[in-house]
């Protein structure tokens, strides 16, 4: 739990950022169940924070995961960048919590064994146009469909995705204070980086801001330099990996494909070719990686979005 009056516990790197901080806690945790959920856990409620570390899951990290009156396991995602995959990170994140509340040997008994019911929720903070609400299956990542048995036979897992800038859920964001500030936070920091200012200054401002208005302030008066120094990172990986996806990608391609069609006066033009698209996207992720760690981004967060060893990127 992040205590109020202690500093924040930034030991879990990038994945550590702002949201995970901010809600990690007990009471504010329960304040943004009760918004999502549209519930009414009253103050008090028995809360257990069941959020992964990377100390004991190799390097497995989610942003929230809490225990509600010992009936609902709520599991949290914030996302600024658009990503479809979250629902088969969402059940290697629920497997691994199961697995530290339950003991195996519970699993063995007879009877039906009763646990919490999961909820998945991921709060979509990016600048990109998405739904107001939409649900994300795991079942859309299945190679193929299930055709040979019952649809019971499958796993399934619906995460809920609401876009916390979207007007339409304005009225949820509203009903946790907490969830308003730093919806208002991250909103001021891009707003001046808009408008020319780096980021460590964009975000310096914008909680500067939020202060003098008494948006979140006395979580936001305990907690500065550390909040500015996540959302600084954050920001900076945003920008970074939007950079590569729009530009880099198109060069990193070409290259790979120039090197191909030499390839291919030898092995034939169409083989080449694919063997320079291979090449090009190895030299992109390469590139990310040592810029990444030039910017001094945490080596976990550079291991994650690269795929590649720790050792593989200290020698780029």
């Amino acid at each position: 739990m992040v205590v109020a009056d202690e500093p924040l516990d930034l030991k879990r790197g990038f994945k550590a950022g702002f949201f995970a901080s901010l809600f990690n806690d007990k009471e504010r945790g329960l304040e943004l169940v009760n918004a999502v959920m549209d519930a009414d856990y009253p103050p008090g409620t028995e809360v257990t924070i069941e959020t992964l570390s990377d100390v004991f899951f190799m390097g497995i990290q989610n942003d929230l995961a809490l225990l509600v009156g010992n009936t609902v396991l709520f599991l949290g995602e914030h996302q600024s960048s658009i990503n479809m995959n979250i629902p088969v990170r969402f059940i290697s994140y629920y497997g691994r919590i199961l697995e530290s509340m339950v003991p195996r040997r519970l699993t063995y008994k007879p009877g039906t064994l009763k646990i919490a019911r999961p909820v998945f929720v991921v709060l979509y903070n990016g600048i990109d146009p998405f739904p107001a609400r939409q649900v994300l299956k795991l079942s859309s990542s299945f190679k193929e469909p299930d055709t040979q048995l019952e649809e019971e036979s499958f796993v399934e897992l619906r995460a809920t995705a609401i876009n916390i800038h979207s007007p339409e859920n304005a009225e949820l964001v509203s009903k946790s204070p907490y969830l308003s500030g730093y919806v208002e936070v991250v909103r001021r920091s891009r707003e001046y980086q808009a408008q020319g200012l780096d980021v460590q200054s964009a975000v310096s401002l914008a909680i500067q801001d939020c202060i003098r208005e008494g948006i979140i302030a006395d979580y936001l008066r305990r907690h500065a330099p550390e909040v500015s120094g996540m959302l600084t990172e954050e920001f900076k990986l945003e920008d970074y990996l939007w950079a590569r996806e729009t530009g880099w990608k198109e060069l990193g391609e070409q290259r790979g494909i120039e090197i191909g069609k030499e390839i291919g006066k030898e092995i034939g033009m169409e083989i080449g070719e694919a063997v320079g698209k291979e090449i090009g996207r190895a030299n992109r992720t390469r590139d990310m990686a040592r810029q990444l760690r030039d910017l001094n981004i945490d080596m976990n967060a550079i291991i994650a979005t690269s795929g590649l060893s720790e050792e593989e990127i200290l020698r780029l």
